[in-house]
This record gives C-alpha cells, structure tokens and sequence, in this order.
C-alpha cells in the first residue's frame, strides 16, 4: 500500500502543469479585392461600348450611305429623318440593327448599369440618399432596352406613329448613360480621396501599405 500511495504522490515543489491555450488564429482577410472587380467591369463595358457605338453602329452607318442611326442622335429626330434612315435600309439591313440592338446593345445597357450598380453598393457612403443612387441605372437598363425596341419598330413600319415615344425613349437613354457615368465617376473619386486622406492621416496604414 506505501508503495502504491509513494507512486500516486506527486513530488512536492514540482509545479503544476498548466492547460494549454490554443494560440490566437489570426483573423482570416476578406478574399479578393473590390477594386479589381470594378476596374474588370469597366475595362469590359469600356470595349462594348467601342464594340456597339463606334465599331458596329458605324458600319452600319457606312452601310447605308452615311445616314446617321437613330441611336447616335441625342437630341431626338423628326420623321424627314427618318424616313430618310428607312428608303436607304433593306430588309436585311433592319434585320442586322435589330440583332445587334438585342445583343451587343442589350449586352451594353446592362453593363453601364451593373458598374454604376456595383460602385455605389461598394464605395457610395451610407446615408440616407445612398439609394437613390440606384435610381439612374435601373431606368437606364429599362429606357436603353425600350428604345432599342420601338427604334426597330419605327423603323419597320410604312408609318411614323411610333416617333414620339421614339424620340422621347433616344433622348433619355442618352441622358441616363450621361447621368450613370457621372454618378459612378464621381463614386469612385470620392471613395478614393476618402481612401487617401484616412491612409494619410493614419501612420499605422502608411507603413502598413508600404511593406
């Protein structure tokens, strides 16, 4: 029995061993960068738009002799206009402006309003007229789309019933992309500066950013 409890008695003096603590896991980062998924975006809509207006519009611009697409008239049209637009066009030649509306054009609204979209979701400070900053791209996507859609109705009848709401639909989506890259231009450079001016003022991220 001594020998028993001799070998059950711990040591005296000896010290007690201490549960160990698990060390501190760092705090994982945010995977990604936001920056580069808007920088993406509007290197992409950036090409569409060359792609839509510049590269595809005009050639069809060329195509029928140098009149001007209804889409590249910002300031509305009157129905001499086109009628003009449509004696030069073919069947085929409607054909092609219809599905280049419904792709590269349709492809190129959305774009414009995703950007604005994302970069005030991502960088626009949140206050109370933080959504209202929506407002301009979702009536762009509706308005580009609708246009695109009555300028090739227009375009297809014998009459200009359809010249008003036409006119009225050209007008607007122009005056919603203008609004949309305003909005998303003038996001991104407040962010920035606000970005700025907190690293400036914070030697602790000066050196941080500088390793």
């Amino acid at each position: 029995m001594s020998s028993k409890r001799s070998r059950n008695k711990r040591p005296q003096g000896s010290p007690v061993p201490r549960p160990v603590q698990p060390a501190a896991q760092p705090e994982s980062e945010p995977q990604g960068n936001p920056a580069i998924l808007v920088a993406v975006l509007i290197v992409f809509t950036l090409f569409m738009g060359w792609y839509y207006h510049l590269s595809v519009l005009g050639q069809m611009k060329d195509l029928v002799g140098g009149v001007t697409m209804l889409d590249h008239r910002p300031f509305g049209y009157s129905g001499a206009d086109v009628d003009a637009l449509r004696s030069v066009m073919t069947g085929d030649d409607r054909g092609q402006l219809s599905w280049v509306h419904k792709t590269a054009g349709t492809i190129f609204t959305a774009l414009i309003s995703l950007v604005a979209v994302v970069s005030v979701g991502l960088y626009a400070p949140k206050t109370a007229w933080r959504r209202l900053l929506f407002i301009p791209p979702a009536l762009f996507l509706v308005v580009g789309i609708a246009q695109n859609i009555v300028v090739d109705e227009l375009l297809g009848r014998q009459d200009n019933g359809l010249l008003g709401a036409a006119n009225v639909l050209t007008i607007a989506s122009w005056i919603l992309l203008v609004a949309c890259v305003l909005m998303t231009i003038a996001v991104l450079v407040t962010a920035f500066i606000r970005e700025f001016l907190r690293r400036w003022r914070d030697p602790s991220l000066q050196q941080s950013g500088g390793r």
